[in-house]
């Protein structure tokens, strides 16, 4: 069971109950206190009987899903769940809804807040609604009781709205997390429409922004997120004002005048301006923080550290990433993810570099030999380190020219050189405590062009090219060919845990005889407790 005192999840009838006042067909929906999903996961596969006037139809149980299409936006404040929901491919828009400041439009509200913050919740709610549903899920006593300021103002926009109330008793008592506590469901229609004066006082006038905003958009100092944050505000206030501005007077200039974005604009769309106006704002929302994010993330000294799995999956980031408000506080909570999983992170990329100089270059499916040493494993006797001398593909012969020679035979290094061997400098460079390096590709190409082969130079390496398109790589420091090799059997689990911050007399047999194997006693205890990467300052992100 969860260690969250304030989550009840909602159970499957209570939902149904919710979901059978919903009087419309969403097609965005808000979650603002979603726990593990349960409510979403309903939604989506809620079944209700069409609307038939026809016998045959009601006795042979016809049913559709009337929300199986929704956008669905979820918030949650605890981590745990935030976890569960990404798991579940959910959409996190925010962590805190009673902070929430974001612009979304939405269609549908539905919600079963802490029983103790609900009135804050659907206040909360209310606010943010400009035209659409709230279903909600409140402690009965809220409404029954209302001893406090708050719980007076909800009763008055309760009252003012229309607001339908069931009281329900035992509506938890079969749940996950059983309580005998009286709910209340509210049902709360809001029909408004863009031409009337919610946007009256709407005019030019925009939060004023420094002019010498820098253009180094790196994470790195509070004051950079502030003026980030405070661009991407503005840009959505203009762009909220130049969208509504337009719809309110559609009717007039529809046939001169369209957003370059506007969607199915025909002579008939006009009909509906409010869902078209709410359409266009999430879009137009959606594009600037996609935007946004991309140059928030985009942090040099991450990426540049990167290899390329690792900015794939980073993209993918991104793009999740994006769908969630762009605030100081979830700028932040990302950059504290970052760094707690950054070192992972850089064991990741050594272990696909490992993986590229033994497994991924197979022939005739054996390991190269020449690349490997073998050693007792810790959990495996097929334990196996590197090699001082690697041998690597870098491309194959054709009938005409390969990675390093031309279409005469003169040596020449091809654009294949840099792709290869980009993410091996990049991770070997994780033990070098040296800000820059020649790469082996620099290297490579500069001897070839004097048609020189053998003995290059780089920071790391020296190599040998060969015509049949392999190179021979060399590590030059064999410190960090020691580091590498630990960090990645450490990260194979052919090593214990913690090989390197043991004392050797307090190793046991089997790990002295490990450790034999591996480096030998006289390296092991020289090195005991030193740093298996290179102290640099990795990552400068605020938090």
């Amino acid at each position: 069971m969860l260690n969250n005192k304030t989550f009840y999840p909602t159970p499957d009838d209570l939902i149904d109950r919710m979901l059978a006042k919903i009087k419309n067909t969403p097609t965005t929906v808000l979650d603002p206190q979603a726990g593990d999903g349960a409510i979403v996961e309903r939604m989506k596969a809620y079944y209700k009987p069409a609307d038939t006037e026809d016998e045959d139809d009601r006795r042979n149980h016809h049913f559709w899903r009337k929300f199986e299409h929704c956008d669905y936006s979820c918030i949650e404040i605890d981590e745990t769940l935030q976890a569960v929901l990404r798991g579940k491919r959910f959409k996190i828009l925010d962590t805190d809804f009673l902070k929430y400041s974001g612009p979304d439009k939405f269609d549908l509200i539905i919600m079963n807040p802490p029983f103790d913050t609900g009135d804050l919740h659907l206040l909360k709610a209310l606010e943010i609604m400009y035209r659409g549903e709230i279903s909600c899920v409140l402690n009965a006593e809220t409404l029954r009781n209302p001893y406090s300021n708050i719980r007076k103002e909800l009763g008055k926009k309760l009252r003012d709205l229309n607001a339908e109330i069931e009281y329900v008793q035992n509506a938890f008592m079969d749940a996950e997390r059983p309580t005998g506590v009286e709910i209340a469901l509210v049902y709360i229609n809001i029909k408004r429409q863009v031409e009337e004066d919610l946007f009256a006082d709407a005019n030019d006038t925009t939060t004023k922004v420094e002019p010498d905003l820098r253009e180094k958009y790196e994470v790195s100092t509070g004051k950079t997120i502030e003026e980030l944050v405070l661009e991407y505000n503005q840009i959505v206030e203009i762009g909220t004002e130049t969208i509504v501005g337009y719809y309110k007077n559609y009717r007039k200039i529809w046939k001169y005048i369209g957003l370059n974005k506007e969607v199915e604009r025909h002579a008939t769309s006009h009909k509906d301006m409010t869902a078209k106006m709410q359409s266009q704002l999430n879009e137009m929302l959606r594009v600037i923080r996609v935007d946004f994010w991309r140059r928030t993330l985009d942090i040099p000294d991450v990426k540049s550290r990167m290899t390329t799995k690792k900015r794939n999956e980073f993209e993918s980031q991104i793009q999740e990433r994006s769908q969630m408000d762009f605030t100081e506080s979830n700028i932040r909570q990302f950059a504290i993810n970052l760094i707690k999983n950054y070192e992972q992170m850089m064991v990741d990329a050594v272990l696909e570099i490992f993986d590229l100089f033994t497994i991924k270059h197979c022939y005739s499916g054996n390991v190269v030999e020449e690349n490997i040493h073998y050693f007792s494993g810790w959990k495996t006797n097929k334990a196996f380190k590197i090699a001082k001398k690697v041998i690597v593909p870098v491309g194959y012969l054709d009938k005409f020219c390969g990675p390093f020679t031309d279409y005469s035979g003169k040596w020449r290094a091809d654009y294949k050189v840099g792709e290869a061997t980009r993410d091996i400098d990049l991770v070997i460079s994780y033990f070098d405590a040296e800000p820059s390096y020649l790469s082996i590709a620099q290297a490579v190409g500069q001897c070839l062009e004097k048609q020189q082969s053998s003995r290059i130079d780089s920071t790391f390496f020296t190599s040998t090219v060969f015509k049949k398109g392999t190179i021979h790589l060399t590590f030059k420091d064999e410190d960090v060919l020691r580091r590498f090799n630990t960090v990645a059997c450490k990260g194979k689990n052919w090593l214990p845990c913690d090989y390197g911050d043991k004392p050797y007399r307090d190793c046991s047999e089997k790990e002295k005889e490990v450790i034999h194997s591996f480096e030998g006693a006289a390296s092991y205890i020289k090195n005991f407790g030193g740093q298996l990467f290179a102290k640099k300052d990795l990552l400068q992100i605020a938090a």
